[in-house]
This record gives C-alpha cells, structure tokens and sequence, in this order.
C-alpha cells in the first residue's frame, strides 16, 4: 500500500513540475535570465537621454518609466539600481549595481565610455554574465565613415541598408540609422567635463530616496509586451555585438571592480526567478497599456499645441493693433485722421485742466476804451467851469 502511494505521488509530482517548465519556456526575445526584466536596449536610451548620471539613476528606478523590473532578492519588491561611476584616466566603467543585503552587492551591467587621442568616444553597455549570460552587449548603431554616401538625417549621423535572405529566398531589408555620435551625448559631455565631479550613488540597502518608493514587479510577458512597442525604434538606434571594443577596459572592470552576490548567483542556479515567465496570457494586457499610455501622451501633446498655437495667434494680432494704431503720449503729435467723426471728437474735446480760450476778436480795442473815458470826463470838466464862472 505505501509503494502504491509513493508512486502515486510520484506521479503527480512529475506531471506538476511538467506543468510548470511548460509555463516557463521562454519565448522570442528572452534570455531565460533574470536579466530579462532590465531592458538595456531601453536603459540605453534613457542614457542618452540624460544630462547628469544623478538624473539618469533617477530616471532609470522611476516607475512612471517602466524600465526597471528587477527583483533579484526575490522579496516581491522592485530593486533599487545604484549607479556608480569608476574612472580610469579618459575611461568612465559607469556600473548599474543592486544591494541584494545589507553585506552584498551584485553588479547588472556596466557602462564602459572611453575617450580616444583623436577626440572620438566609444560606449557599450555589457550586461552582467550572471544576470544575461556571457558577451551580451550593446552599443549605438554606428558605420564607418566609408559607408556614407549621402547627406545624413538631421537627427542621425549615419545611414546603412542590410540585406538579409532566408531560406524561403525572401529578401528582407534593414535601414541602420545612427544617432548623434556619442561625443554629443549631454551625459558624455558631462562626464568629461575638467569640472566633473564623480558621482557615485549614495543610496545602500534600506536606505534608499524619499522620492522613490518599491512597486510589485510585473510578470515578464507583461513587461515584455509594453517594451516591444518600443522595438524597431530600439534597434534602429542600437544594436547587440558580441566583441569587445575596449578589451583592456573590459579586463580591469572584471578582475578588479566586478561585485557579484554569492546568494544571488545560487538562486540562479536553481531557477528561483524562473516563476517570471508563469503568465505568458499576460504579455496582451502589457501591449494594451502602452496604448493607453501612448493615445494619453497623444492627447496631452495636441492639447499644448492647441494652446501654444491660441497664444501665438493672440499674439499676432495683438502685434498688429499696434502697429496699426501707435501709441502716443503728447497729443500735440496727433495727425489729422481720414474719419471726419474722429476729427471732430477732438476738436471738440477740452482738456478739463485748461483755462477758456478768449478769442481777439471779441476782445474790445484799446482806443474804443480810450473814446469811452473821454465822453465819460466831458460833463465833468463843464461842471467845474460853470463853477468858476
């Protein structure tokens, strides 16, 4: 009887583990890692994005971004990614780096910027092998020089075209755009700035911003369904290679400067994150939000232009009323205008300040005045005489 149900049960357990790696299989596009949940085709972007690497920590654990999604201590809690800049001469290891506890760190990617004798500089972000497993790495989307035949898009240095043919014979078509060069990035600049002053992150285990505050983590299909919206854009501006641009660079940051949890790596190994991929149903409701997201964004963009393009027009028209119609402070400069109406609302309108005109005319002369006084003394003069008489 024991046999029956120990064979039962191994039974049962069998079919459940079944079930699960059925739900687990990861699809296209993913590495089966818990690297999966940081996009660094997105972190890249948002690198570029940013003027100081304090602005791109903090755009990079901002939820409204939705580009982190790494639980690598396994608590049900997003993680806080550090960012800490190493500086070797004109080279910058600029590492992303999650406290697992309070006694270990484990290092996600690493930035490597090197600045060349000629003034060029040259990014890769590599993944952590750990967490994307080994020589995952990305870099923006350059040619050489050679490969331009044209006059390049403003917002893009340089143009290539790929042909690719599979085995069907069907000829598929790739247009490889490069952004600005990385030397114009803000972030590049600012880092080789003489006045830049190294950041590295204050932030440590449960110590942590009082802007920032740990959400769920989203399961990977549903991460993975709102990022993919972003794809063609990701791979028109960056791309993954599997060589190293600055080997030396590389070997230093590995050998001396990697930080890698012994706890986080055992976990790995028996596939505690895999539980990610349990809700492939899940990707649909991650495309649904990007649209919602995207027709939000849409909304609020019309709704500036609509007020920019009110107030310009009111501005405009405030600009030509007074061009038509100058102001003047001394009415002494006022010109005689065309309308009759108008000329005789201002000859007829008296300052209240002034005093009545009293025109000559009415005035009398000064000799009637004089004829006057005489008539007037004439009587006079005959009374005294016949007096005298």
């Amino acid at each position: 009887m024991k046999k029956i149900v120990f064979l039962i049960a191994i039974v049962i357990l069998s079919g459940t583990l079944n079930f699960i790696h059925a739900q687990t299989i990861q699809v296209k596009d993913s590495l089966g890692l818990p690297g999966d949940n940081l996009n660094l085709y997105a972190v890249m972007n948002l690198f570029r994005e940013s003027e100081t690497l304090e602005i791109f920590e903090r755009k990079l654990n901002a939820e409204d971004s939705k580009v982190n999604n790494l639980d690598l201590n396994a608590d049900d809690k997003i993680d806080y990614i550090r960012v800490v800049d190493n500086v070797d001469k004109m080279v910058h290891n600029i590492v992303l780096q999650v406290p697992i506890n309070e006694k270990e760190n484990q290092d996600v990617a690493v930035f490597i910027v090197e600045k060349n004798h000629n003034g060029e500089v040259q990014i890769q972000l590599i993944g952590d092998e750990v967490l994307y497993g080994k020589d995952y790495i990305i870099e923006p989307n350059y040619k050489d020089a050679s490969d331009v035949k044209e006059t390049p898009n403003p917002g893009y240095i340089k143009k290539s075209t790929t042909r690719n043919i599979n085995a069907s014979g069907n000829i598929t078509i790739i247009n490889n755009y490069t952004i600005l060069k990385p030397i114009f990035w803000p972030l590049v600049r600012f880092v080789f700035m003489p006045s830049y002053s190294v950041w590295i992150s204050p932030w440590r285990y449960n110590y942590y911003p009082s802007f920032w505050h740990p959400w769920k983590p989203w399961y990977w299909h549903y991460y993975y369904g709102y990022h993919v919206n972003y794809y063609p854009n990701y791979y028109r501006s960056y791309r993954s290679v599997n060589y190293y641009r600055s080997p030396l660079a590389r070997n230093v940051y590995y050998n001396q400067r990697r930080m890698f949890s012994v706890s986080f790596t055992l976990s790995v190994k028996t596939n505690v994150y895999r539980t990610t991929y349990a809700h492939p149903e899940m990707r649909r409701s991650g495309i649904e939000l990007y649209q919602r997201n995207s027709n939000q964004n849409n909304r609020m963009n019309s709704s500036t232009n609509r007020v920019i393009s009110n107030r310009s027009i009111k501005e405009n028209k405030l600009e030509k009323v007074n061009t038509q119609r100058p102001i003047i402070t001394d009415r002494r400069n006022i010109r005689p205008s065309e309308n009759k109406f108008e000329n005789k609302q201002i000859e007829n309108k008296v300052p209240t300040n002034s005093r009545p005109i009293i025109k000559l005319e009415n005035r009398p002369s000064e000799n009637k005045i004089q004829q006057k006084r005489r008539e007037n003394d004439q009587p006079k003069q005959q009374g005294f005489r016949e007096k005298e008489n």
